[in-house]
């Protein structure tokens, strides 16, 4: 991907220098047509050849002339007419330098949206299938042609896109669950009975998820990543699987050892997309909420003091003494 992204860098830079070349060379066969009229300056402009300037031009013109005659025959109905021949000639250069440095330009311009585009999705992590995105993403496939009316409505599609993304920011929990030595417990299980044990486990936990009304979440084999709108239910619902857990390993499971979990928790600022599976969802706030889970003792729930701080119910929590990611972490364990 990053290699991807830099060989399109890369091209939108060539093809920028080579619209930037062809303008130029559409300017010099202006100014080259221009030359072409030098004579009639010099034989009708009095004491024309007392400037330099135009002494200088004069000469380059006759310059391009002789190159001129040298290559092609110039001389048509017993006169030399190579200024009109070279007139001529820079009119259809010039629009044929002018069609390419356009050419180029659209085709760099519309490069630089779709990394712009990438660009955007990988940083608000953001699924192609989005809906938000679909006009903007339509748009970008039909600008392919270049011209410059869809270019400019691209960018405006473009604006308007990022303006609705930003709109789409939350402040949200994240919940993460691991089962404490899961591949321990399945040692000298049936097999029958794992798959049972943890299929009911699962339905527990999502049981508590609906309870405390979770956003989405994403499952691991024997983990799982859930969002909630607030800390407070994030809280709550790990509080509620760790005490629950108490009458499931009574009345529920089939396996020998009993089911312990672990819990991190984090909130913060997230580009939050319903269209986006959880799973999909990438951005520091969620990796410190695993981070916080990884080091968590067993039975626990494991949060940042900077997020525990605004809690309604922060009853239970106190300091570990542990750093996580730069932040002191508090923890609730079950009594």
């Amino acid at each position: 991907m990053k290699y991807t992204e830099t060989k399109k860098s890369t091209n939108v830079i060539i093809l920028y220098s080579v619209s930037i070349i062809s303008r130029i060379a559409a300017f010099l066969t202006v100014i080259t047509f221009f030359l072409c009229f030098m004579p009639l300056v010099i034989t009708y402009v009095q004491n024309a050849t007392s400037y330099d300037y135009l002494r200088i031009a004069y000469t380059v013109e006759q310059s391009i002339e002789s190159f001129v005659r040298s290559m092609v025959p110039t001389v048509i109905g017993a006169k030399d007419r190579s200024a009109w021949i070279i007139a001529v000639s820079m009119l259809i250069f010039n629009g044929f330098f002018s069609h390419m440095s356009q050419s180029y330009r659209s085709k760099a311009v519309y490069l630089r949206l779709q990394l712009n585009y990438e660009a955007m999705k990988a940083q608000l992590h953001i699924s192609d299938d989005s809906k938000i995105l679909s006009p903007l993403k339509l748009k970008l496939q039909q600008a392919s042609t270049g011209k410059k009316k869809d270019r400019q409505e691209l960018l405006n599609i473009f604006a308007e896109t990022k303006k609705k993304l930003d709109s789409i920011g939350k402040d949200l929990a994240f919940l993460s669950i691991d089962v404490v030595d899961s591949t321990g417990m399945k040692q000298g299980e049936d097999r029958i009975a794992i798959e049972h044990t943890f299929r009911e486990y699962k339905s527990f936990v999502e049981s508590m998820f609906i309870l405390h009304s979770y956003m989405k979440a994403a499952w691991t084999p024997d983990g799982v990543m859930a969002c909630f709108k607030s800390t407070d239910d994030a809280v709550k619902t790990a509080r509620d699987i760790i005490t629950g857990l108490d009458d499931f390993n009574k009345h529920a499971k089939t396996m020998k050892r009993d089911f312990v979990v672990r819990c991190g928790i984090n909130s913060g600022f997230v580009y939050f997309d319903d269209e986006t599976p959880m799973e999909e969802m990438s951005d520091r706030v969620i990796d410190i909420a695993g981070h916080m889970q990884k080091y968590a003792q067993p039975s626990t729930v494991a949060i940042a003091k900077t997020a525990i701080e605004p809690l309604g119910q922060r009853e239970g929590f106190e300091a570990s003494g542990r750093i996580v990611d730069g932040y002191e972490v508090y923890e609730w364990k079950k009594v």
